[in-house]
């Protein structure tokens, strides 16, 4: 999953899968962790219910191959969805990334 490259800025745009993953992991963020973020931290609270709704995501698995149940995503794909999560609750998304 290339992101494309234009020659003349160096600037890259996502393919549209990378959007689309970008988008659903900016909006698990935006409806699961935003709202709880600062709660779960004042509380010491591990929202392990939450962290296991990432996995039917795909979230749980990025860097594994698909035929044995992962995403089989790459690493630029990891960052999109590292930086949404990280967004709403940078502990979260620290969770998920070392975990993948």
């Amino acid at each position: 999953m290339d992101a494309a490259v234009d020659a003349g800025t160096g600037q890259f745009e996502l393919n549209e899968e990378q959007r689309a993953i970008q988008e659903m992991a900016q909006a698990f963020a935006a409806d699961r962790v935003a709202p709880n973020a600062l709660d779960w931290d004042k509380a010491k609270h591990f929202p392990a219910d939450v962290i296991r709704e990432t996995g039917p995501l795909g979230l749980g698995g990025i860097y594994v191959r698909d035929d044995v149940g992962g995403s089989a995503l790459g690493r630029l794909d990891a960052v999109l969805i590292f930086e949404a999560l990280a967004h709403a609750d940078p502990a979260f998304s620290s969770f998920i990334s070392i975990h993948n």
